[in-house]
């Protein structure tokens, strides 16, 4: 699954960013403390406008993907929502990616959209928040305690403007799995710095291991060493920067941001700590090798963690850190993505009953909720389930809650500008004497052909 099509990387490895149950003769901020597990339809949370519905009404929905057994959004969701608003049918279509791009497209342009939809946050993708809300298809969600309790992340993931129009509903990272019993054969331990974690490469390669497989005969698995590296390089000392490029106060070709991405990681293979092969390989092979005990660490993503911890040649103990790209005495920044998540169509006949449900099935203690959580899709790093991080994930979701974390890099660009990236980096590592001045040079050339306001 490819890293440019963001929102659909929200499997096992997730986290949920977003929260709130209500009652319904309350107003949302009033029926902030009741016990969403037992709430009814009399009971229901309400939007500032107004009370439910009492009416039986038929609530739409449209997500991607594929419904597999037990499915969560086609089959659990529907039965819990009309448990707690009775009068209420949820009715969920699923289709997958490009058939929904195409739907939505299509309903949208009708006036027919269903009243809850799947969004991408800022510009991932055909369903980004920023593109349709600029269209006015979204209604603000901005009053949600979900979208409060989300944290600060999650909101501007999907804010335009002065407003924020959809729930994050999970998120991704990037990392580094290594293999604890090579660090700890070689008396390693995590490194905290970029000066540390060079330091670890070099030991391991005098020891003859190869420190780092990379399959970047795939190449967007560039993207996961070289958006740790600028969450740390580029977006720690300005978080402003995409937006910048959008209004021209920054480009990729200013000095001591994009070009110290690129240089520190071209160090990696200039030094042969990633393996001098890995364009001729895919990334599912250079997953096989780093299970198979052939290299010491590999740079992959939270959703490629039941691959990473399967059973290979050797067996030994993974670890999974951030890849240090700060200086020394600097603070540490991870690479995590929020996902897709619902927001709601500005033409829906229900929009005050849309609201509620999404309330209620982010308010950290509900049935859905728990469902929700229970179904294996997400870390939860609030209410129910929040106890039950995985330990692999648990230093990621500590800096997340400390706001020590940035958003996947494309998510701020149109979409083609990190393929660009792609290529050019591809050959200045094999070869073909393209330098790191050609290849952010090459990276504001495309932003500015494909991005338009």
């Amino acid at each position: 699954m490819k890293l440019k099509k963001i929102g659909a990387l929200v499997l096992a490895g997730t986290m949920i960013l977003s929260s709130l149950t209500a009652c319904s003769q309350k107003t949302a901020e009033e029926s902030s403390s009741g016990d969403a597990a037992t709430t009814t339809t009399e009971e229901a949370t309400t939007s500032s406008d107004g009370t439910l519905t009492t009416d039986n009404i038929t609530i739409t929905m449209m997500y991607s993907g594929t419904a597999t057994e037990n499915d969560f959004e086609t089959q659990v969701l529907p039965k819990l929502v009309q448990e707690a608003f009775p009068n209420i049918t949820l009715e969920v279509t699923k289709l997958p990616d490009d058939q929904y791009y195409t739907a939505l497209k299509t309903k949208l342009a009708s006036g027919e959209a269903p009243d809850i939809i799947l969004l991408q946050p800022k510009y991932a993708g055909a369903n980004s928040i920023i593109s349709l809300a600029q269209a006015g298809y979204l209604e603000p969600l901005t009053e949600l305690k979900a979208v409060e309790l989300g944290g600060e992340a999650a909101r501007e993931s999907y804010r335009y403007g002065n407003d924020v129009y959809g729930i994050g509903s999970g998120a991704t990272m990037l990392g580094t799995y290594y293999n604890k019993d090579m660090f700890e054969a070689n008396g390693l331990s995590v490194p905290t710095n970029w000066d540390e974690f060079l330091n670890c490469c070099q030991v391991l390669q005098d020891a003859g291991i190869q420190p780092i497989v990379m399959g970047d005969k795939d190449m967007y698995v560039m993207q996961f060493g070289l958006y740790q590296i600028a969450a740390n390089q580029v977006y720690a000392d300005n978080a402003a920067f995409d937006d910048q490029l959008r209004t021209g106060e920054t480009k990729f070709t200013d000095e001591g941001t994009w070009d110290k991405v690129l240089e520190m990681y071209k160090t990696l293979y200039d030094k042969g700590y990633i393996q001098n092969s890995s364009l001729g390989i895919g990334a599912q092979q250079a997953i096989q090798k780093f299970v198979d005990g052939e290299a010491a660490m590999t740079f992959d993503g939270s959703f490629n963690a039941a691959a990473i911890q399967a059973s290979g040649t050797v067996e030994f103990e993974r670890g999974y850190f951030p890849l240090p790209g700060n200086d020394a005495g600097e603070d540490l920044y991870a690479s995590v993505a929020i996902g897709g998540g619902p927001g709601i169509y500005s033409g829906s006949k229900h929009i005050d009953e849309a609201k509620a449900i999404l309330e209620l099935w982010f308010d950290g203690e509900s049935d859905i909720w728990k469902a929700y959580v229970d179904a294996g899709n997400i870390v939860a790093t609030y209410g129910y389930g929040s106890d039950q991080v995985n330990p692999l994930f648990q230093t990621f979701v500590d800096l997340y809650n400390e706001g020590k974390s940035f958003y996947w890099c494309n998510q701020g660009w149109p979409a083609g500008t990190e393929s660009e990236m792609e290529a050019l980096f591809s050959e200045a590592i094999g070869g073909q004497g393209t330098t790191v001045s050609d290849i952010v040079e090459g990276m504001q050339l495309k932003f500015q052909e494909l991005y338009t306001e």
